[in-house]
This record gives structure tokens, C-alpha cells and sequence, in this order.
């Protein structure tokens, strides 16, 4: 059965462009690999990627920027809720000085075994980051040791009032695995198996749904990343076999194409697939 590979990005709305890229080079040590003009609601912003790479293919956070004056949401279930980011074992302690130093506080809290430092970032996602091992080899901006720098995306959260539709949805639709169960989470991880960033599905019902559209301080979408075009029209059709009539149309860009689907809750979803695959 044709499956999704892994999760490809978080996307979420914010504020002004220039403090997405402050924080996200100057603290975490990313990458700004894409900033280009975008219309948000009839407004003048703009989209950024950011990445550990130059490879603007390869980033992993979008942020839409709708500027100082951008109309502002709520965050809440039934969406997606935070960007998890791997780092080296042992780093926690030095991010939460890293993090302090830049009058942001996190907390160390744990996972499914596994110690993540949360905190919320400046356009106001809560984000973690989860040790996940020893240090790769990674490229990072220069302004943490490689010994200590993101990795990469380690999963998604999504907050839901009910998961038990989502559960099947990415079971059954999208080839995952149930892999571990903590209290109110469970991991969810796709073909391409361990080490590949994954879902995390939260359950909080008492919760009140986050607002859809773009909006500073919102997550707005995630991005699941399929081999092929092939492999993804079978994913659509499959979607479209068991009721999802929502499926959007291909959108093209420089380096994917895209089609939208809304999950069970209303969590956004973007397939994704490398441009001129289906060649």
C-alpha cells in the first residue's frame, strides 16, 4: 500500500518577517532558506522557510508573515499545535541558557521516555525540543556548535478534542504505525520509519478549536511528504474512496507540488512531492 514517507513541515502565521528571522537564525541556529512576497487576506507579507540546510527543498518551518498590523487568531484543538525539532542528548541544558540569554523560558518536561525543553517562541507557537541521540553531522548558520544544533524536524503535535478518527485516519489512509501511548499523546510514525519525523496526536477535549485561517500567533498546517506524484494521486483516490470529497487539486511551486486535504478535527494537510516527480 502506498504510504506517506514522514512528515515534511510546520507551518504557522506570524508577525513581522525580520523577528521570524532573528530568532530562528540568531537563536536556534537555523537557516533562512526561502523569503519571498506572499498575499495573506488581502495584505502585503510574506513567507519564510527556514531550514539546517541551503537547500530551500529541505526546510522545514514555514512561516507566513502578515506584518505588525496582521490580523491576530486563537489558538486551540483540532489543528495542528507545535513543531518538535531534534536535538544532541545532553544539549537540553545548554538550550535553556541559550534560550534564557534570549528572554525566552522553557521548561524540561518528558515524552515517551524522552526529555524535550518547551517553550514558546517569540510569534507565539509553542514549540519543543526533544533529545533524540548522539550529534550528526549536520550544516547549521554558525551561531551553534555542531555538537549542539537542531538536527531537524523529530515530529509535529496536533491537539484534538476526540482522536480516534485522526488515529484511523493515519493508520489506515496513510500507512502509519501506533509505535507508543503516553497518557494523553501517542507517536505516530510513518514508511519511512525510526529517525524520520513522525506525528504526535494530543488529546485534550476540553479544549476549544483554534482559529483556520491565517492568523498571527496560529499554526496553520502540516506537510506530509510522499515519494511521487504517482504514489500520492493513489493516496488521493484512496482519501477520496473512504469520503474526503475535500481533495484540492495539484498546486504547483519551485520545488514541490502540493495537494490539500482536511483530516478528521480539521487539522490542515498538505501532500507533498518533489516537483516533476510524475516524470
Amino acid at each position: 500500500m502506498t504510504s506517506v514517507r514522514d512528515v515534511h513541515h510546520f507551518a504557522y502565521s506570524a508577525a513581522e518577517a525580520e523577528r521570524e528571522i532573528r530568532f530562528h537564525e540568531g537563536v536556534l541556529g537555523l537557516r533562512c532558506v526561502r523569503r519571498e512576497p506572499r498575499t495573506l487576506r488581502g495584505l502585503s507579507g510574506e513567507q519564510l522557510v527556514f531550514g539546517t540546510t541551503e537547500d530551500p527543498a529541505e526546510g522545514f518551518l514555514v512561516a507566513y508573515c502578515l506584518g505588525a498590523d496582521g490580523p491576530s487568531g486563537r489558538r486551540g484543538s483540532n489543528g495542528p499545535d507545535a513543531p518538535n525539532l531534534s536535538v544532541p542528548a545532553g544539549s537540553l541544558g545548554h538550550w535553556q541558557t541559550r534560550l534564557h540569554d534570549a528572554h525566552v523560558e522553557g521548561r524540561i518536561e518528558e515524552v515517551f521516555g524522552t526529555k524535550r525543553l518547551v517553550f514558546t517562541a517569540p510569534s507565539g507557537i509553542p514549540y519543543a525540543l526533544v533529545e533524540t541521540g548522539e550529534p550528526d553531522s549536520v550544516a547549521v548558520s554558525g551561531s551553534v556548535a555542531p555538537a549542539l544544533a537542531v538536527r531537524g524536524l523529530h515530529s509535529v503535535t496536533v491537539s484534538l478534542m476526540d482522536v480516534r478518527e485522526t488515529h484511523s485516519f493515519l493508520l489506515d489512509l496513510f500507512g502509519g504505525e501506533h509505535t507508543v501511548q503516553d497518557l494523553a499523546s501517542g507517536y505516530y510514525r510513518f514508511a519511512a520509519g525510526a529517525g524520520a519525523a513522525g506525528v504526535e496526536l494530543l488529546h485534550q477535549p476540553y479544549r476549544a478549536p483554534g482559529t483556520w485561517t491565517y492568523a498571527v500567533g496560529t499554526p496553520h498546517h502540516i506537510g506530509l511528504a510522499v515519494d511521487d506524484a504517482a504514489s500520492r494521486e493513489q493516496l488521493c483516490e484512496r482519501l477520496r474512496d473512504a469520503g474526503y470529497l475535500d481533495v484540492s487539486p495539484v498546486v504547483e511551486d519551485t520545488d514541490h507540488s502540493t495537494v490539500w486535504v482536511r483530516a478528521p478535527g480539521g487539522a490542515l494537510v498538505a501532500l507533498v512531492c518533489p516537483t516533476g516527480s510524475e516524470r
